[in-house]
């Protein structure tokens, strides 16, 4: 039996309301939660839905969300008044079970989102998204006023960058380019930070000066010629000097290191995007922090979407995020499936349509992987000061810093091994290099993908979700004794009471 219950706004105030349909007439009970509420019995299809920690069968990359749909009988007409109503937006819950007392008895399937709603003569269809779509939004969105009334103010002019979105750091960056927020005093916005760790004229550094409290005290002040001044809880610096040309900073988010991991980051701009510490899983932050504790950074200056960030984060130590059943946000790394699996599944335990395809990003063992670091946000390969050193030049010249981890034994079986190249926002070179021989460790032995359909009982009865250790034992692909994957994909066909799981290793 499937049961749903699906919100919606019924009025122009607002006003949220709460319908329950299912596969199978339902009422729960006096002492249920909701108490003694009929499921209206009209739902068709409950929908495919899916989520992969990567797509296109790869391990890197985005996150890829497989949208669903829900179809209600509405021959009658009863839903049609719902086309006045806002679904867009509001949350739905879909569970499954065989009875009982609810909610308790019904495992949760999905915690998602409705995207859009439809009807036609005879249906009535609502369109689905997991929580995830919070992240499809606009990473940054204040705005500069643009109303400067020069020499005072931080908002730019109407002819400059009035409109334009106000940046932000995370982590440690390098050779940003700041905005001009004040061309009367010479100030830059870098976004609230914890250390302005240089500041340069085209490529040649500036002296610090003293920090400010407040930004007004910032603009009262009189920084020495050649000098720079800051405002770090607000995150400005200001020039004491016209500049010669091109002026960027290193800047540095967070009072430790600690506070710069992949983990970290990404919990923060989850809570940005609008989730609340308690729908984050606390867990996997700490799991993340442990097997990825170095410091990565990204500047943020455009109008990208909190999953583009997320994902150029998440690609530094090969991790993955998304939403669990119950809408938690889960985090973890991509690693050999190692240790005691959370079940077993063997030859009954798999459905017809049992298939095994070739991750696309290693079906043929890598000998070589090379990963960039160190990123700078401005490359400058011209017009930089002439006492601007050989070395400095050439750092400039460069978007990133390249490390690499080889084995050329492995070519000695596979002759097309090739190189696997990534970028990433880690800023220190040997962390680099250990994040490379970790991938390379990885990806130098054949990997599979095993697409095994199992029955939503068996989901359910053992909690599986995205990075869990199973073990398969089949009497195929050499798999007789057992071998461990890691889960990188559900799909869930709820019409057909089965979940196909995408297993890694």
């Amino acid at each position: 039996m499937i049961l749903i219950e699906i919100t919606a706004a019924i009025d122009a105030a607002g006003t949220l309301q709460t319908f329950y349909v299912g596969s199978d007439s339902f009422v729960t009970s006096p002492a249920d939660t909701p108490a003694s509420v009929a499921f209206d019995p009209r739902l068709i299809d409950p929908g495919t839905l899916g989520v992969n920690i990567f797509s296109d069968g790869r391990t890197g990359g985005t996150t890829k969300l497989e949208t669903g749909e829900i179809v209600l009988a509405n021959a009658d007409g009863a839903l049609d008044a719902w086309l006045n109503y806002s679904f867009d937006g509001r949350p739905v819950t879909i569970r499954a079970g065989n009875g009982g007392a609810y909610p308790g008895a019904f495992a949760t399937i999905l915690v998602g989102t409705i995207e859009s709603a439809e009807a036609s003569w005879d249906k009535f269809v609502l369109r689905l998204k997991d929580k995830q779509q919070l992240f499809a939004l606009p990473a940054l969105t204040t705005r500069y006023a643009g109303n400067n009334a020069l020499p005072a103010g931080l908002e730019g002019t109407a002819s400059d960058l009035g409109g334009k979105v106000k940046p932000r750091t995370h982590g440690k960056v390098f050779n940003v380019s700041a905005p001009l927020v004040n061309t009367s005093k010479l100030t830059y916005e870098v976004g609230a930070c914890f250390a302005i760790n240089a500041v340069y004229d085209r490529g040649l550094a500036i002296t610090a000066g003293a920090d400010f409290a407040t930004t007004a005290l910032l603009q009262a002040a009189a920084p020495a010629a050649g000098t720079y001044i800051t405002c770090l809880v607000d995150g400005y610096f200001r020039l004491g000097s016209t500049p010669a040309g091109q002026i960027t900073a290193d800047v540095t988010q967070g009072a430790a290191a600690a506070s710069r991991t992949v983990a970290q980051i990404i919990k923060q701009l989850a809570i940005n995007a609008g989730l609340s510490a308690g729908e984050i899983s606390a867990a996997d932050v700490t799991a993340l922090d442990a097997a990825a504790p170095q410091v990565v950074g990204i500047w943020l200056s455009d109008e990208s979407s909190f999953a583009q960030a997320m994902d150029l984060v998440a690609a530094s130590v090969g991790a993955w995020y998304g939403f669990d059943a119950a809408g938690v946000l889960r985090l973890g790394q991509i690693t050999t499936p190692a240790g005691a699996p959370v079940v077993t599944l063997y030859d009954y335990d798999t459905l017809a349509g049992f298939e095994r395809r070739p991750p696309r990003d290693n079906g043929i063992p890598v000998w070589r992987v090379v990963l960039g670091h160190t990123r700078i946000w401005t490359t400058q390969p011209s017009d930089l000061a002439g006492a601007v050193t050989t070395a400095t030049r050439a750092y400039l010249a460069e978007p990133a810093r390249k490390a690499a981890s080889e084995d050329a034994a492995i070519k000695t079986q596979w002759l097309l091994a090739g190189t696997a190249e990534d970028d990433t926002l880690l800023t220190v070179a040997a962390e680099a290099a250990t994040e490379a021989a970790r991938r390379l460790a990885l990806y130098k032995t054949r990997r599979d993908i095993f697409d095994v359909p199992v029955s939503v009982d068996l989901l359910t009865l053992h909690s599986l979700k995205l990075g869990d250790v199973v073990a398969l034992q089949v009497a195929r692909f050499g798999l007789d004794v057992g071998k461990n994957f890691r889960i990188i994909g559900i799909r869930l066909a709820l019409a057909a009471g089965t979940a196909t799981l995408a297993l890694w290793g």
